[in-house]
């Protein structure tokens, strides 16, 4: 069996990385996860932190306090007992505010 254990740390650095290079994104289709139209995808926290370009436990904390307090960070769906976000939700929220850090 292939081990593919990536840690949050390993999976955001990774994301900021392609991010600042100008490289697509990876996404990856996970089986359960409902298609989503328009080409837009499921992004995990890690996914996320990257886009806000933010650490990880960041959104974490924003997601326990209701924060930032101007303007709160988008609510996840929880799915297979994870927390996502649509990619196009993430990316109107810092269209409409740049977060500073709260």
């Amino acid at each position: 069996m292939n081990n593919l254990s990536v840690t949050l740390a390993a999976q955001h650095q990774a994301l900021v990385e392609a991010l600042a290079e100008g490289k697509g994104v990876p996404a990856g289709r996970l089986l359960g996860l409902p298609e989503l139209p328009d080409d837009d995808v499921w992004v995990d926290t890690a996914g996320a932190a990257a886009l806000v370009r933010v650490n990880p436990k960041t959104i974490t904390g924003w997601l326990a306090r209701s924060g930032p307090k101007k303007q709160p960070f988008p609510s996840p769906h929880r799915l297979l007992y994870r927390l996502y976000w649509r990619r196009s939700v993430i990316e109107t929220w810092l269209r409409e505010k740049r977060p500073t850090a709260d």
